[in-house]
């Protein structure tokens, strides 16, 4: 078969680029600062080694307009095209696969992502789409779709699906795989690994890996582990992991890696594994992952920093430890504190994130939260809105309680403006008071003198306008523009 995975082109002059591909929150950009699409990126290798012929469009990177788009899909002529969707843009996404069935009328078309995993008649009942792959991991599902089309067999559990007659067939089973070390290394030739970064890198050659999927923790904001994972969280082996970092080395020259893993360090033994293995490649590269406050210690954070770790993502959310638990975050205010000091004693960065707009907080204790993560002193910090996705126990909530700002008028999901309402604040009020948190926490002298104090040396000086860039045109503009 002829299989095409795609994103469809998603700008707005009015707002920027949408954030997609693998990301904990999704929101309008003013540059196209994406992160690398593994899981389609695994499914199009998966199909690959099957003998099929894929192809990767991604019409944000490559900001194609809807017109241009449609052109290519139509030249490329796949038998069937699948893409990713998500909340703010599933209502767009619906009108995009009309206009492809009426230019190429015989074309399959399935979708994947977090929210029509928990929806997925919606998205049947809504457009022409013929297949959902149900959450959990959607690159085997893809393929074992493609090999019961290619051979005439029944569609497999883990799709939803409409019949001829119409009727939607939901098997609401998703399809996991148990040990993630039978999957193949990515092939970087199909999802070009030059187009996606971040912007906090220290060099060009920076690439994304995979080293678990799934998280144990049960974040009532955080959507994939609970619409795609379930609550399930499996492991590569280190060995694994090694060998392809050495494999991505050797063939690209790859100097820095980032694991996109929802929580890297929530096994500590396997953590230290890591390590260990990435030391004995003796290869000169920095790796940073996404991390918890609560799994890290002096030793493992010792651990990290000798195996080449430059940075890690803490999730703070909030300084009040009513908050932290309402969240169901898990951990108290102090190991937040404490994990801060000793990942800084280890020399290791720190990517602060927070969020503002909690029904329950007062704009007193949001600004409580912003002068905590000055406090902390983080090298970067992202403030958010928190936004209650459908299929998440904060949506749930949400609705319990008359919260939600939106209903289901989802293309209003996109971190443009609060989805929850607040008894007390306006909705731009919010969006201001998050803005303002940027603009102080980034241009406060203490921030801006340890910034300096850290340039000694050219690619630092690069990162640090990158970062500034990303800031202005990234975070900042967009949120002006609502």
């Amino acid at each position: 078969m002829k299989v095409l995975f795609t994103y469809f082109p998603h700008y707005s002059p009015e707002k920027g680029y949408l954030l997609l591909s693998q990301n904990r929150f999704t929101k309008y950009r003013g540059d196209p600062e994406l992160i690398y699409p593994l899981i389609p990126a695994s499914a199009l290798t998966l199909l690959k080694n099957d003998g099929h012929q894929v192809f990767f469009l991604d019409g944000i990177v490559q900001r194609l307009s809807l017109s241009d788009y449609l052109a290519t899909v139509k030249h490329l002529r796949p038998d069937i095209l699948f893409f990713e969707t998500k909340t703010p843009c599933v209502q767009q996404d619906w009108r995009i696969v009309q206009r492809l069935k009426e230019i190429l009328p015989g074309l399959l078309i399935g979708c994947c992502g977090d929210h029509v995993s928990v929806l997925p008649e919606e998205t049947l009942n809504n457009s022409p789409t013929d297949f959902v792959i149900l959450g959990g991991d959607y690159d085997e599902g893809i393929r074992r779709l493609c090999q019961s089309l290619s051979r005439n067999e029944t569609i497999p559990a883990g799709v939803a699906y409409r019949e001829r007659s119409g009727r939607v067939v939901n098997p609401g089973k998703p399809i996991f795989v148990e040990c993630l070390d039978e999957l193949p290394f990515i092939d970087r030739e199909i999802v070009p690994w030059k187009n996606y970064h971040e912007a906090w890198r220290l060099y060009d050659q920076f690439a994304y890996l995979s080293g678990s999927r799934g998280c144990p923790y049960r974040c009532t904001f955080c959507s994939w582990p609970q619409m795609l994972y379930q609550g399930r969280v499996r492991f590569r082996s280190p060995a694994k992991i090694a060998e392809e970092m050495r494999f991505l080395v050797n063939r690209y020259g790859i100097k820095e890696f980032f694991f996109d893993d929802d929580t890297f360090t929530c096994n500590r033994p396997w953590v230290l594994e890591i390590c260990d293995r990435i030391r004995n490649l003796n290869l000169p590269l920095l790796w940073s992952c996404n991390g918890r406050v609560d799994n890290v210690d002096a030793l493992m954070l010792q651990a990290m920093k000798e195996s080449g770790c430059r940075l890690i993502k803490y999730g703070v959310e909030s300084v009040h430890q009513i908050t932290l638990d309402r969240i169901k975050k898990g951990y108290t205010v102090e190991q937040v504190r404490e994990a801060f000091r000793l990942t800084q004693k280890a020399g290791i960065l720190i990517h602060a994130t927070a969020m503002l707009g909690f029904p329950w907080e007062t704009k007193e204790q949001m600004r409580e939260t912003v002068r905590f993560i000055e406090e902390l002193r983080p090298d970067t910090c992202q403030f958010s809105l928190p936004i209650a996705y459908p299929g998440t126990e904060l949506f749930a909530e949400a609705k319990k309680n008359g919260w939600l700002s939106f209903g289901t008028d989802w293309q209003k999901y996109d971190m443009s403006l609060p989805t929850l309402k607040h008894p007390d604040l306006e909705p731009r009020e919010i969006v201001a008071a998050c803005r303002q948190a940027w603009l102080k926490v980034y241009f406060s002298p203490t921030f801006l003198l340890k910034k300096a104090k850290a340039i000694y040396r050219p690619s630092q000086v690069r990162w640090y306008w990158r970062g500034l860039f990303s800031l202005l045109k990234g975070h900042l503009a967009s949120w002006g523009k609502i």
